[in-house]
């Protein structure tokens, strides 16, 4: 009997063992055809796609596309890496680079510069949101900047950067670094971390806050009140973390991280580590580490000593210069300036784009990178390593 309890003990254990090889084999062989899918998915992106209405279009919608869009009133794709033009952009994916439209919509995560009277992320977003009449939403966390002159900007989440409105209303769902209104409402739910500023309206902080500033109206904050910099001539310094400093004419400067924002009407803003947000009127934004999130200069120069996750604009004449990886998009609206990166998984528009390897699309008079994997559209367009190295107005990996 003792001999056939072990002998059946000694069966259960071989099948244990058994089913549990066999789930662990059943395991890796999913994941791998998982990961062989999507790295198909990934292959089989396609340059260009051109839109009419969706299903009327070049590609069917569940492609991904690695250059350029075009939707003449609505396209719907699944991830895009390089640039979007159309009147309604819609993503069900990710997008890395630049939509430019009426309405522009990522259904999933966005590193990028989005240009349009309605700009919509639903989940996380890293970069530039820019709605000249309407909205700007986020419907996670976000990273960077929504500005807008007439309407709303709303973030769901935290918001690491900030919110800047002529006429309209800034809204945060958790902590807030930095809110700016002319006329309107600043409302944080969470901490207003970095800053709270109003010409007239109201400011409302549903916890600690940093700063609040008001012309006239009202300042409310649930609970501290802390502090920020704040000089109409002059510098600021800080030897260590930083959420906010203002200066109208000067220099702002931090020797840590700048986590919130830094705002110079003419002059510079300087962070000897990282930084979520930089704003410029005439002058030089720089990092010497990572920037998550965005530097905007109308004019002046957007500089990252390492890498960018989300987007540096030049609005009239600039140069942007990332010495890392641009994941998102680097821009200079009027062509009056030039992009440089180590490489672009993205966009780059301006009068001169260089980089290492792209992945995505090139918009300029003179384009130049190293490996393409995407498009080029300019007057000169090199691609070194291509099997087409120089060609005229247009240039794409095949």
């Amino acid at each position: 009997m003792r001999h056939t309890n072990n002998r059946e003990d000694a069966m259960n254990i071989n099948r244990t063992v058994v089913a549990a090889v066999s789930s662990m084999m059943l395991a890796w062989t999913m994941a791998g055809v998982a990961q062989d899918a999507a790295s198909t998915l990934d292959n089989n992106a396609v340059n260009f796609q051109l839109s009419l209405v969706t299903p009327i279009q070049i590609q069917d919608a569940e492609s991904s596309i690695r250059g350029l869009r075009i939707n003449l009133i609505y396209g719907l794709n699944d991830n895009l890496t390089g640039m979007d033009i159309g009147v309604v952009n819609d993503l069900m994916g990710t997008l890395k680079g630049a939509q430019l439209g009426i309405v522009n919509i990522v259904e999933s995560h966005a590193k990028s510069f989005q240009l349009s009277l309605g700009n919509i992320v639903l989940d996380d977003a890293q970069g530039l949101q820019l709605a000249p009449v309407g909205m700007n939403y986020v419907g996670a966390q976000a990273g960077g900047w929504q500005m807008t002159l007439a309407g709303i900007n709303m973030t769901m989440g935290k918001h690491d950067g900030g919110q800047v409105n002529v006429f309209g209303v800034n809204f945060t769902g958790d902590d807030s670094d930095n809110q700016i209104s002319g006329i309107g409402a600043n409302w944080a739910a969470g901490k207003a971390n970095g800053g709270q500023i109003v010409a007239a309206g109201l400011n409302l902080s549903g916890s600690d806050a940093d700063l609040q500033i008001m012309g006239a109206g009202l300042n409310l904050s649930l609970g501290v009140v802390n502090a920020a910099q704040f000089v109409a001539a002059g510098a600021n310094a800080s030897l260590d973390v930083t959420d906010k400093q203002l200066c109208g004419f000067g220099a702002n400067y931090v020797y840590g991280d700048a986590q919130g924002a830094q705002i110079a009407g003419i002059g510079a803003n300087w962070a000897a580590g990282s930084a979520d947000a930089q704003i410029a009127g005439i002058g030089l934004n720089s990092v010497l580490d990572q920037v998550a999130g965005g530097q905007f200069s109308i004019i002046g120069a957007d500089f990252a000593l390492n890498n960018v996750s989300g987007a540096q604009v030049a609005g009239l004449i600039g140069v942007n210069l990332a010495m890392g990886d641009v994941s998102g998009a680097q821009i200079v609206l009027p062509l009056l300036g030039v992009n440089y990166s180590g490489n672009t998984d993205g966009v780059q528009w301006s009068g001169v784009n260089i980089t290492g390897k792209l992945t995505g699309f090139q918009f300029g008079v003179v384009n130049f990178c190293q490996e393409l994997d995407g498009i080029q559209f300019g007057v000169l367009n090199l691609a070194i390593n291509n099997i087409t190295p120089v060609m005229p107005i247009l240039n794409a990996s095949w």
